[in-house]
């Protein structure tokens, strides 16, 4: 039967909502430490309703003789350069959510995906939107599949473990672990600017934006004041060379129990000392203290193409949940048109 596709309308919101559960209920047979309460309806709408409402969203619905077959909702992101955020996500750049997108079972997920993508990809570019951004399951390779086929690509992975699996620390090393108070804002600064310059490396290209500097050390200074969830940074011979810190509830993909998790943010080790087992050291004791703390899982993520850091924190027992698949579209579509 050929698809029809249209604008979702609120009336939508019931229908949209079995099918995300449906996708949720198939996720949480492959999914590792996935949240078995959003496998019904009723707790899937709460992720869904605030699409519905977002102003900056566009929506539609796939239907086949009458019956929705899928949807998919992306997001506007119109940060300022200034942003905080602007760091992570492109500031002119459109955004689809894990829980934005689903295709009922015993559907052709690359088709039902291909027109609704079609639609709002063209509207999207006609507005200057041409980086897309889409967060898909880790383990469905179906759905990755259409993506892919679409255009995208990996680019940031989320992961998680348990806190109680023990670290595996192959060469253990003598380190001043102490939690950062809002007095070590310099240190914590100046790894994150280690790891930011690692990250603008090959393969990873991610931009360095100065611009939002001062947000990033005010979000940074504001989370050290809190007494609760910590900034590990380790010294050796009385410098920082090493850093793990936390957030609650941080950047976890929705469908992980945020009630029982924790979220690394930033994990990094100085350039002159990596390899040495220093990483590996600090994820032990941080990992003591969030099973200790009372959290069962820990999630982070990382950029998919790092050569470092994908190896070791897979390697540490963190597993992979979600992907955030990108596509840049050449600008050049919009001045480099058929002729006639």
């Amino acid at each position: 039967m050929p698809l029809t596709i249209r604008d979702a309308v609120p009336s939508d919101l019931e229908t949209c909502t079995a099918l995300l559960a449906g996708r949720h209920r198939r996720d949480l047979q492959r999914v590792p430490f996935f949240n078995p309460a959003l496998a019904e309806p009723a707790a899937c709408l709460a992720l869904l309703e605030p699409l519905f409402a977002n102003t900056y969203a566009d929506g539609l619905v796939a239907e086949t003789d009458g019956q929705t077959v899928g949807f998919l909702f992306g997001e506007r992101m119109l940060l300022a350069p200034t942003d905080f955020a602007s760091n992570f996500v492109a500031p002119h750049s459109i955004a689809v959510p894990v829980e934005g997108h689903a295709v009922a079972a015993g559907e052709d997920a690359l088709s039902v995906y291909r027109a609704l993508y079609a639609e709002l990809a063209g509207r999207w570019v006609q507005d200057g939107f041409f980086i897309h951004r889409v967060a898909v399951t880790a383990e469905d390779p179906e759905v990755q599949d259409a993506w892919v086929t679409l255009g995208f690509g990996r680019a940031l992975t989320a992961a998680v473990r348990a806190t109680a699996e023990p670290v595996n620390v192959s060469r253990s090393r003598q380190l001043r672990i102490e939690q950062a108070s809002p007095e070590d804002i310099d240190d914590v600064m100046m790894l994150i600017d280690e790891q930011d310059a690692w990250h603008w490396r090959s393969p990873m290209f991610w931009p360095v934006v100065h611009e939002a500097g001062p947000a990033a050390r005010a979000f940074n200074h504001n989370a050290l004041r809190s007494s609760e969830i910590p900034y590990f940074v380790a010294y050796e011979e009385g410098k920082a060379i090493a850093m793990q810190t936390f957030l609650r509830p941080g950047f976890t993909p929705p469908f992980v129990d945020p009630a029982s998790n924790v979220y690394l943010f930033e994990g990094v080790v100085a350039s002159h000392a990596r390899g040495g087992g220093i990483g590996g050291t600090l994820l032990k004791h941080s990992m003591e203290w969030a099973a200790r703390s009372g959290f069962e899982t820990c999630t982070l993520h990382f950029a998919s193409a790092n050569p470092l850091g994908a190896p070791f924190w897979q390697g540490h027992g963190f597993r992979p949940i979600e992907h955030a698949m990108q596509r840049i579209i050449d600008d050049r579509v919009i001045w480099a048109r058929p002729r006639g």
